[in-house]
């Protein structure tokens, strides 16, 4: 009886250690995140978002392979631009391209380099 008397104290003092404890802070997704598991929007398109960019453009971008690939076009059944990312919140990169999400906005660096920042619609 006496050991159980005597570990109680122990366990008091280990379960008000465990509230105190400060508890993680919840991160928001990146964007592969976010589309990572996109099944499909409102246009019926897999996984296709609208931006505009800053010079009045419009970008389609299709989200791929669990978030970790992009399709980029300029117009809605043009060409695309591939650009793969090697893990989510990295970014992408492609043969011409790359791409880098913060938020909303997602920055593109040519291989030229010109640099292009694009808003998510609906999101300004």
């Amino acid at each position: 009886m006496t050991t159980w008397i005597g570990a109680l104290p122990v366990a008091v003092l280990a379960a008000m250690l465990a509230a105190c404890s400060e508890s993680k802070r919840d991160v928001p997704p990146t964007e592969q995140q976010v589309h990572s598991s996109d099944s499909g929007v409102a246009s019926g398109e897999l996984g296709r978002h609208p931006y505009r960019c800053r010079d009045g453009t419009k970008l389609f971008v299709d989200y791929k392979d669990n978030g970790l690939q992009i399709d980029l076009r300029r117009t809605a059944d043009g060409p695309p631009t591939t650009l793969t990312a090697p893990a989510q919140g990295l970014q992408y990169v492609g043969d011409t391209a790359s791409a880098t999400f913060k938020g909303p906005q997602l920055m593109i660096e040519e291989g030229d380099g010109r640099t292009q920042t694009c808003v998510k619609e609906g999101s300004q």
